[in-house]
């Protein structure tokens, strides 16, 4: 099913700029900055008075205190960068519950506070604590200079928390991973380490055209693993594993990738079963296994941009532009602490078709979002933005760009809202204007209370319920929303945050007889202290 509802037009924030989409089915938003705007006022010394770096593309966040800084890559060949605009977050939302309430809330002055590029060093593939120590540059100028000569065209991006998939699961550190798109062999990843405001080159995840990395769950606490997409003719599709804490280049210390298994790892590639095709992603289904030599892989021209399902980390959702979505199921073994190929299989499903019946023309960036939603992005062929099931039905569109929509990515839980229903999203415009970062509200957006898990206004036994179904485990495999603290584990820290709200917010229609959170957190916590602690 496909449903189109007719457009509503959407206003910039600032009276100097109209948004450069159109939003459908009750969706709305507001421009975060446009290419072109005077920053003069907010900006780093160095970065420059105007947003004069265009053609955004992959977006990623990192949340400090109440300052969310917002990453936008720059998918240009020599001028080339990652930049950071940091918004007030009190007054992010502001904004936010001023668009859903149709204006009850009065809408913010301004809520950028900042603007500069998301790293102040860079330290380049050869980095050596004895031989080359030295970042390749420092300070604002610096980099800004050296991101222009040695980037070139920065694809899609993504964030990633540490512990993503639970306890010592995943990366150790916040990151965010993006990759030059540059149609030959010698692009490279690149992860910024938001932390230390730190670029570094990540040359052993291999030179490609890269589109973006996925993060995917080994199962265990010792490696990484990275579904690498590559946009080229002939481009097959790959896996990284590296192992976690490892001096893999013998410098006599562990650095930030080597920390998160990103040095000294292996790449491998898909290999189909079955005589399926070696050349084409299939309209249907196929499964394979995972090998290190190239030779019998499976290769694609056009893949675009993947993302992990936030509630399982060994699902992906895929982008091919000349064959539709997919999504893929990967089952990773270690034997012994190595990487288990004969027995570490893939499965990959179409889901929606680029061609034919209920297809969508030119998929491109997609994130999986926390609601159990896709949203895709079209690189032309209408420029629409739309909203899906994981199997590809239930098809709405949301938005249509003026130009690419480029990137999106979901921050509804990060910034305190119901899963799914505020996003960020960047318009490449035409090069020299038209680039812009901006926000999607969905018409079902609602600004989440302290306890309430499961988003019903109201902070209760439903929410209790669902801390006690979890208790004791890590997410995953507990439910995400069992753990409101983001430890990646289900205990006191999460009961007490619903206890602490108890009561609060509109009870159900259907609610009665609702106990008192004294009594009722004191009864609770004794139960609960007669259960197995970590």
């Amino acid at each position: 099913m496909v449903a189109l509802v007719g457009a509503s037009p959407v206003f910039a924030i600032n009276g100097n700029n109209a948004n450069q989409f159109s939003t459908f089915a009750g969706w709305d938003g507001f421009e975060i900055v446009t290419q072109g705007n005077n920053i003069s006022t907010i900006s780093d010394v160095g970065y420059g008075a105007t947003a004069s770096r265009g053609t955004y593309d992959g977006i990623g966040t990192y949340l400090d205190n109440n300052s969310l800084s917002i990453f936008v890559n720059h998918e240009v060949t020599n001028d080339a960068a990652i930049s950071r605009v940091d918004v007030d977050l009190d007054l992010l939302r502001q904004a936010i519950n001023s668009t859903i309430d149709g204006g009850t809330t009065p809408f913010p002055a301004s809520f950028v506070t900042g603007m500069g590029y998301a790293y102040d060093q860079i330290f380049d593939g050869g980095y050596n604590a004895i031989s080359n120590p030295n970042p390749v540059a420092t300070g604002t100028v610096a980099v800004g200079a050296y991101s222009s000569a040695n980037l070139s065209r920065l694809c899609s991006g993504t964030s990633y928390m540490p512990d993503s998939f639970g306890e010592d699961r995943g990366f150790v550190d916040q990151m965010y991973i993006t990759g030059e798109e540059v149609f030959n062999s010698t692009g490279r990843f690149y992860a910024v380490d938001p932390k230390t405001q730190t670029l570094w080159e990540a040359p052993d995840l291999g030179g490609g055209s890269w589109e973006n990395a996925a993060l995917v769950d080994t199962g265990n606490t010792t490696h990484t693993a990275l579904f690498l997409s590559e946009d080229n003719s002939g481009s097959r599709l790959q896996l990284y594993i590296g192992e976690k804490g490892v001096d893999s280049n013998s410098d006599g210390e562990v650095d930030f990738l080597e920390r998160n298994g990103l040095r000294g790892g292996t790449v491998y590639y898909f290999h189909p079963g079955g005589g399926a095709s070696t050349v084409d992603l299939p309209d249907g289904s196929v499964s394979g296994t995972w090998n290190s030599s190239p030779i019998g892989a499976l290769a694609e021209d056009k893949l675009e941009d993947v993302h992990t399902n936030p509630a399982d980390g060994t699902q992906l959702v895929l982008a091919d532009q000349t064959d539709g979505l997919y999504t893929m199921d990967l089952d990773l073994q270690f034997a012994g602490g190595v990487f288990d190929t004969l027995n570490s299989g893939a499965t990959i499903d179409q889901i929606v078709p680029e061609i034919g019946t209920n297809s969508l023309g030119n998929p491109d960036n997609l994130t999986w979002a926390e609601d159990g939603k896709l949203y895709v992005q079209q690189d032309g062929a209408g420029n629409g933005m739309w909203q899906m099931d994981p199997d590809g039905t239930n098809r709405v569109q949301i938005a249509t760009g003026f130009s690419e929509p480029s990137g999106i990515v979901d921050v509804s839980t990060l910034i305190g809202y119901a899963p799914g229903s505020v996003l960020l999203t960047s318009i490449q415009g035409n090069g020299g204007s038209g680039a812009q970062l901006s926000t999607l509200i969905s018409p079902n957006a609602m600004q989440l209370l302290e306890g309430d898990l499961d988003g019903d206004g109201f902070v209760g036994i439903n929410d209790l319920n669902i801390v006690l179904n979890n208790w004791n485990q890590n997410v995953p495999p507990g439910n995400p929303l069992a753990d409101p603290s983001g430890d990646g584990f289900v205990g006191i820290d999460d009961l007490y945050e619903v206890l602490g709200n108890w009561n609060a917010g509109t009870p159900p229609v259907a609610s009665a007889g609702v106990p008192e959170a004294g009594s009722f957190g004191v009864l609770c916590i004794g139960g609960l202290s007669l259960l197995r602690r970590r």
